[in-house]
């Protein structure tokens, strides 16, 4: 049974629609990635959802990799590993729908912008209780993102929405967000599953418990975690919106190895399997006993250039790299063709043309190399997994044959972050997540005084249009300045697409209501199981 699931029938799951609630919301509605999703109806999928729906089981996700921690400070970024079993247990302050590009109702109940477009107002959801029995108030959602903002905590989630200034409590059930300027990506940041946008209880981050032991407004309770082996999830009886959970609970099992996923998904041991790697795609898809959900978005694989270290620094060794990277090969050999090659990461929401994107050229490095005129030995670390180890190797195979000599060091997946983040690296394989708006993303990687800026390079002429972006008051103009921010990326040479948006996840037939997974993340919140 093939499947390809378009994303509205089910996705009531992450928040009721304004018409569904009555709730108007005021403001304005940015942009979000377009979705391309194909609706094939199975045999004996046509029948009304509502009377097939079953209460209770247990629903087993199979993921490639663990969790890093679910404290916004402590964890620092998700994954989407991450987002996939924080979406169970912690909820964004609004939620979004890919197919309309607005935001919807969730936390928050109706909000409106002020004149100037530089405070707006969130009333909040009545009776909506954590895990641990306190009530969701406004003061919860002001020390969340303040706490985020306060530079001496050091979250690597500020510089992503660092244009809010702060965040007041006005009463109970209302918060006031001030920003510096009017800010088109406000409302896609406050609905992101990413780690700045699920709102935990106030008491367990300063207890310092919410990084291994979370507490949130989530469908699912923690009930778990065994590192590096599965985290359980329960459902949570005092949910504010219990009426659409079906499942008993769920629990995530951290298989790394993408044959062991999908083998336990073929014998029945798990009941969801997410991937991203190729062969295990091609493979599931033409299996007729799977469900395949898959969908369109933006976004991209990359590779990172330090900048900051020589022969890095000098523009003709990067762009020599960035003409022997060959994106199309890697598509074909690592994703199979299940992902596009990609020329910048708005993906479809925005057509960008070739953005200035050096294509690949081996000729042209051979020349650019020559120019240099001395030796070239730099060095990539890598994950030391079967997907790491064959970037490295086509990587190192590819500067090869330019004149190029690239020392490959696997290393485990928390050593590249933390690596990556110290800038202890000259390439290392990276990802701009697919998200609502790609601008928040753009900026911080590329402003010179931007603490997520991981490739150092730094441009005059890219800090002005970045800065354009961030304020350009209508969406046109904001599109129309991340294009031409992808054009000055490019042009540097600092980062190289491997692959764009184009994700999948797989089902057994009995797992019914789980939708395409939107920016690569399975929602299973109101899934159940069919007997």
């Amino acid at each position: 049974m093939h499947l390809t699931t378009a994303f509205s029938a089910a996705r009531k799951g992450f928040g009721l629609t304004a018409a569904a609630t009555g709730l108007a919301t005021t403001g304005l509605a940015a942009t979000g990635t377009a979705m391309a999703l194909a609706l094939t109806l199975a045999a004996g999928l046509g029948a009304d959802p509502a009377a097939a729906q079953v209460k209770g089981g247990v629903l087993r996700v199979a993921l490639e990799t663990d969790v890093r921690g679910f404290d916004t400070v402590e964890g620092g970024v998700f994954g989407q590993t991450g987002e996939i079993v924080a979406r169970t247990i912690e909820e964004p302050l609004i939620g979004w729908n890919p197919d309309t590009n607005e935001p919807e109702p969730l936390l928050a109940v109706s909000w409106e912008a002020s004149e100037d477009q530089k405070t707006w107002t969130f009333k909040l959801r009545e009776g909506v209780k954590y895990h641990d029995g306190s009530d969701f108030t406004a003061e919860d959602v002001a020390k969340h993102y303040n706490r985020i903002l306060d530079p001496a905590m050091k979250s690597r989630s500020r510089t992503f929405i660092a244009t809010i200034q702060n965040v007041e409590v006005i009463d109970d059930l209302t918060v006031a967000f001030h920003l510096e300027h009017p800010w088109q990506a406000l409302l896609p940041y406050l609905a992101t599953t990413s780690m700045s946008g699920p709102i935990p209880a106030s008491e367990a981050v300063e207890a310092g418990t919410q990084n291994r032991h979370p507490i949130g407004t989530g469908p699912f309770r923690f009930v778990s975690w065994t590192s590096g082996d599965r985290i359980v999830v329960e459902r949570f009886e005092d949910y504010w919106n219990k009426d659409e959970i079906h499942l008993d609970g769920v629990e995530f099992r951290i298989l790394p190895d993408t044959q062991t996923r999908f083998a336990s998904l073929k014998s029945g041991e798990v009941d969801v399997m997410w991937t991203d790697r190729g062969p295990s795609i091609v493979q599931a898809k033409e299996d007729d006993s799977l469900v395949t959900l898959s969908t369109e978005g933006a976004g991209s694989a990359i590779n990172l250039v330090n900048t900051r270290n020589a022969p890095l620094d000098d523009i003709r060794v990067r762009q020599a790299i960035a003409h022997a990277w060959n994106q199309d090969a890697l598509v074909k050999i690592s994703w199979q063709n299940t992902r596009p090659s990609v020329t910048h990461p708005l993906g479809a929401v925005k057509d960008c043309g070739d953005a200035g994107y050096l294509a690949y050229d081996p000729k042209k490095a051979k020349e650019l190399v020559a120019d240099y005129g001395e030796p070239i030995r730099i060095s990539m670390i890598h994950t030391a997994t079967p997907r790491g180890r064959e970037l490295g190797e086509l990587m190192q195979q590819m500067l090869k044959q330019v004149g190029i000599e690239l020392t490959l060091e696997p290393v485990d997946q928390s050593t590249l972050v933390s690596r990556t983040f110290k800038r202890d690296f000259d390439l290392t394989g990276w990802r701009i997540a697919d998200g609502a708006d790609m601008g928040p993303q753009m900026f911080a990687l590329t402003r010179s005084d931007s603490s997520y800026n991981l490739t150092g390079w730094s441009s005059p002429e890219m800090d002005e249009v970045a800065l354009a972006m961030r304020t350009a008051l209508t969406m046109e103009e904001r599109l129309d300045k991340q294009c031409e921010m992808a054009e000055l990326i490019n042009q540097s040479g600092s980062m190289h697409y491997r692959g764009g948006g184009r994700y999948h996840a797989f089902t057994t037939p009995e797992v019914k209501n789980v939708p395409a997974p939107y920016r690569g993340v399975v929602d299973v919140t109101r899934a159940w199981i069919e007997e």
